[in-house]
């Protein structure tokens, strides 16, 4: 019997979708959950933050509110779509870089063999090694 591999990479990578919102009403295509999530993360905090400014040129400018809380959001989450660091997702490489940033950047550790060791500005100062070959005695390798 032969042994099959399958590689299921591509189906656990598959972002989560919403088609059914109830019973009754469904969207006629696929909206990744993750995308709708962005959208509205990135909804709130600019009200939060630029609402005031929105206002105000808004008073100015009659379309600007809607172009800009619906403008801002759909470009973040296709330039959130598009941006794949290292090949992989942005927030997965934030992550890691932030990561990385405090526990090996901010407290001063390096690697050495795989384990991390702090960091010394001491020199460093090698003894003298002298090294001899075993004679091989007709032992074979």
């Amino acid at each position: 019997m032969e042994k099959r591999n399958y590689n299921y990479r591509n189906v656990f990578n598959e972002p989560i979708k919403i088609k059914q919102l109830t019973q009754n009403f469904s969207l006629p295509y696929f909206i990744k959950l993750r995308d709708v999530l962005i959208y509205l993360l990135t909804l709130f905090i600019i009200f939060i933050v630029f609402h005031s400014l929105v206002s105000f040129i808004s008073s100015y400018i009659p379309l600007f509110t809607m172009l800009f809380y619906v403008g801002v959001p759909y470009l973040t989450v296709r330039l959130v779509e598009k941006v794949q660091p290292d090949g992989k997702n942005i927030f997965w490489y934030l992550l890691d870089y932030i990561t990385f940033y405090f526990e090996y950047l901010q407290s001063k550790k390096k690697i050495c063999h795989d384990t991390k060791v702090n960091y010394t500005d001491n020199p460093v100062v090698f003894d003298e090694f002298n090294y001899r070959k075993k004679a091989n005695h007709g032992k074979g390798n």
